[in-house]
């Protein structure tokens, strides 16, 4: 039976890595990358509709949504 190190080790190369430019960049990287465009974007429509006042912990509600931005990418990229 494979130790959980062991597990570790065996599915690090499970990764999926992308070239860009010949350079190799984890597909993580790169969601997260994509995942602040789409964060700029999502808090632009919320100012101009006028509901940021209504927003509460605006640090804590921005970073779940960034984080739902990057694993949507992920999920959406590399699992389906």
């Amino acid at each position: 039976m494979i130790g959980s190190w062991g597990a570790v080790a065996f599915l690090a190369g499970c990764d999926p890595i992308l070239e860009v430019d010949g350079a190799f960049f984890p597909a993580w990287l790169i969601c997260m990358i994509a995942a602040g465009f789409m964060l700029g974007g999502i808090r632009w429509v919320i100012f101009r509709l006028g509901m940021e006042q209504f927003i509460g912990p605006r640090v804590t509600v921005y970073f779940c949504v960034y984080l739902t931005c990057t694993l949507g990418l992920w999920l959406g990229f590399f699992r389906l």
